[in-house]
């Protein structure tokens, strides 16, 4: 039988990994497809030419099927954590670890997308608003920690605190 810290390890695995896949679903369905404020390979390809704004099209799409798989391996990740334990698990700890793993996939984005590869930038053709993704990421990414530390034990068992919900 796994121990509490095992299973809350597979906890923040699981919901990390759901986070960093939503967090790239929501920033590419908000900012790449939605608002179009930027395309995944804008730095690279035109997006005010036609066939430069398709390209960018095609690879946002394309990232937004590899996201959405990288979130479905964390919700079987999670199901695999749950399914057949008679633990209960925390609610707060499952969020925070999914605020951790979008706050990581932001932090990532904004340093290594924006600075280091300059795939491209938070706004097409500037780089002002670069350093408040990556602030707003590293704020998201410390209440997903807070959250973490907020809770006493992510792990119980079953029949302990039974009325309790965290």
């Amino acid at each position: 039988m796994a121990t509490a810290d095992s299973l809350r390890r597979r906890l923040l695995l699981a919901g990390g990994t759901i986070g960093f896949g939503f967090g790239a679903v929501v920033d590419t369905v908000i900012f790449h497809l939605t608002l179009q404020t930027h395309h995944l390979l804008s730095g690279y390809y035109d997006p005010y030419s036609l066939d430069g704004y398709r390209t960018n099209v095609m690879f946002d799409g394309l990232f937004l099927i590899a996201t959405l798989a990288i979130t479905c391996v964390g919700f079987g990740l999670l199901w695999r954590v749950v399914n057949g334990t008679d633990r209960r698990f925390s609610t707060t700890y499952l969020l925070g670890s999914i605020l951790v793993g979008a706050g990581v996939f932001n932090v990532y984005d904004g340093v290594v997308d924006h600075y280091v590869l300059d795939l491209h930038n938070v706004v097409h053709g500037t780089e002002a608003w670069n350093p408040h993704w990556v602030v707003v990421s590293v704020i998201m990414l410390a209440l997903g920690l807070g959250l973490l530390r907020a809770t006493d034990g992510a792990v119980r068992p079953r029949n302990a605190d039974a009325g309790h919900l965290e």
